[in-house]
């Protein structure tokens, strides 16, 4: 299969130099986070300008953040009938009012306020699918991207440049007629001072040669990011990452997914688990004598799995025993209070015995802890008829179900993402997908969203065949035909032993991926909708409707996503949170791009504006009577 990858890319690199010439010098230009570019896509319109929320050509970058965020960028730097060598891409500090600098002058701190990765370029041979229809793990029939969008070489995994390697080396080469992108993170430490910065971004090429020098204003807002905005969950394999990456790898994944505001859902069987994980779940992981500085320093991660998907097996006195054992190092370690605890009776096995028999035996224990240990499972049917504290729906919720679940004392999840009700996880997706599931949870108030596994360097339905993440995709197939880019693969190994040596960066821990940056900004995103709400909810509710006018339950089946797939709609939508947030001028919406919406659901839309106290009449009309309008215009061009 590898052999075949190479081959495959050996292929699209010849295609691309009996491509047409397109210009005659080399061209650089940026975009925001809300994108995927690959390395075949030249002379795009957001290389124009068109689209692009953060950067026009001869314009500087503009972006704005609150403090304790996260905001990026991607520099895009495209070879024209020559090969670049030697490529660079800096941006060594931003300069504020007073004495005020974003730089890194800490080393070694986790997240660095400037972090750069080089993007690395995976070939997609064919999108997710099934042997029969058109829907995938990630979509309904109909509701997928457009076929053929994310075929060939697809970025996803960010290699920070300081570690970068041979095989995909910084300073970068870029072949004829190609592009090679640098992301770039600016994390604004909540100590930030607040007022516009500038700075430049600077690529150069082999032999001093400067192929672009770029301004970059931010505006670092005079507010600061909640460190909990919404509850996430991701699945690890600890015993996978120590044979795969080293027994030192495990401090590095819990310190870069905590910096991401993406919980991992610890897992313990044993009291040695526990003992393993304290220090994540207590937050002493998190703080700088441990090196750590972003957001939640000092926060404990709040999520501890007993017997991760039926792992414990049925409930008698010998596995209750067990349990008792695991809850005594919880009590112990003092992280109840901070940490909820859930027994995870099942995974998609909605007729077990166990959830009932665990959540009875739980119950009648005599160790007030072990009664205070709430069971769950993974179930798509309606929560207020199953037998467990936890529900978790797949990609599902409806907000009658989950207000008669709690008050039943219940808390109903989501787990995974399917288009068009939610956003979806896969590689072979637009990048915005994951952001909308951050949306989701705070417009829906879910407790926690499940994406899976994080980190499954695997293939087949049982994960039983290790593969190398850098090379192949294709992480997930299963016995009726199915298979999936992408699927459970959020960040990539930083330190690769055994068979796939070759493609080790050689440090500890994990790299991250385009798609844990995009839920990381949806997360964000959600604190945004938070603080908005706080000042004025209606006007927040606005905003939101706006964006994603339909979910769930009220996205048409087989139809495409409500939401635009471009990163721009996003990011007007942030700036006019902001705006509510702050007591500024409201600002004006008009129709995103791509979205495909009726005309029932921008009626609604337009009735959540009209009822809010902060946008004003015109921009209630602009939102409602433009966004009808271009909707209007997409499908006369569709048509």
């Amino acid at each position: 299969m590898r052999g075949a990858r190479r081959t495959a890319g050996v292929l699209v690199a010849g295609a691309m130099l009996l491509a047409p010439r397109v210009w005659a010098a080399p061209r650089v230009w940026v975009v925001d986070d809300g994108e995927k570019v690959r390395s075949i896509d030249l002379a795009t319109p957001f290389a124009h300008g068109e689209d692009n929320p953060v950067w026009q050509p001869g314009a500087p970058v503009r972006l704005f953040a609150m403090r304790n965020e996260s905001v990026a960028l991607q520099v895009v730097v495209e070879a024209d009938d020559d090969a670049l060598d030697g490529v660079t891409v800096d941006l060594d500090e931003l300069h504020g009012p007073g004495e005020a600098v974003l730089a890194n002058r800490e080393p070694r701190t986790v997240p660095q306020p400037i972090e750069r990765f080089v993007e690395h370029f995976t070939i997609v041979q064919h999108p997710s699918g099934r042997a029969e229809g058109e829907g995938s793990q990630g979509w309904e029939d109909g509701s997928g991207p457009a076929h053929g969008a994310w075929l060939g070489p697809v970025p996803d995994a960010l290699i920070p440049v300081e570690v970068a390697r041979s095989w995909d080396p910084y300073p970068m080469h870029v072949l004829p007629r190609t592009n090679r992108l640098v992301w770039i993170d600016l994390n604004v430490p909540r100590t930030q001072a607040a007022g516009a910065y500038a700075g430049s971004v600077l690529v150069h090429a082999a032999g001093s040669r400067e192929l672009a020098t770029i301004p970059v204003e931010l505006e670092v807002a005079d507010a600061t990011l909640p460190d909990r905005t919404v509850g996430t969950a991701v699945h690890v394999d600890l015993a996978q990452l120590e044979e795969r990456s080293g027994r030192y790898a495990e401090r590095g994944l819990w310190q870069l997914l905590h910096a991401h505001r993406i919980t991992p859902l610890h897992e313990a069987t044993t009291q040695g688990d526990v003992q393993r994980q304290a220090d994540a779940l207590n937050g002493s992981l998190f703080t700088r004598a441990t090196g750590y500085v972003g957001p939640g320093a000092g926060l404990g991660d709040g999520v501890l799995a007993l017997g991760a998907a039926g792992a414990l097996e049925g409930p008698d006195d010998g596995t209750l025993h067990a349990v008792e054992g695991v809850v005594a190092q919880v009590s112990y370690q003092k992280l109840f209070g901070s940490t909820e605890v859930i027994l995870f009776a099942a995974d998609e096995q909605c007729e077990s015995p166990w959830g009932a028999g665990w959540r009875a035996l739980l119950r009648g224990a005599d160790d007030q802890d072990v009664r205070r240990v709430r069971v769950g499972w993974r179930c798509p049917q309606d929560p207020t008829a199953q037998p467990v504290d936890v529900p978790i729906l797949h990609a599902s919720w409806n907000a009658a179900e989950a207000k008669s679940a709690r008050a039943q004392g219940k808390e109903t999840w989501v787990y995974g993402g399917v288009l068009p009700r939610t956003g979806t996880f896969l590689l072979d997706a637009n990048a915005v997908s994951p952001r909308v599931n951050g949306w989701l949870s705070a417009m829906f108030g879910i407790p926690r969203w499940d994406a899976g596994d994080a980190m499954r360097w695997s293939r087949g339905q049982d994960g039983d065949e290790p593969i190398d993440p850098f090379e192949e995709p294709e992480t997930y197939q299963d016995g009726d035909g199915a298979w999936a880019e992408g699927e459970g693969l959020l960040v990539y190994p930083g330190t690769q032993l055994g068979a796939f040596q070759e493609h080790s960066l050689g440090v500890p821990g994990v790299v991250p991926s385009i798609r844990l940056k995009n839920w990381r900004r949806g997360i964000e995103d959600a604190g945004y909708l938070q603080m908005a709400r706080e000042r004025d909810p209606a006007a927040a509710d606005a905003v939101a409707r706006w964006l994603i006018p339909a979910a769930f339950g009220e996205a048409t089946a087989g139809g495409a996503p409500s939401w635009s797939p471009r990163g721009r709609a996003f990011f007007e939508a942030r700036r006019a949170l902001l705006a509510i947030a702050l007591g500024r001028e409201p600002v004006a919406l008009a129709a995103p791009a791509g979205a495909a919406r009726s005309d029932a659901q921008l009626a609604n839309v337009a009735q959540v504006a009209r009822g809010s106290s902060t946008l004003d009449a015109e921009a209630a009309i602009v939102l409602a009577l433009a966004g009808i309008v271009g909707m209007r215009l997409l499908r006369r061009r569709q048509a």
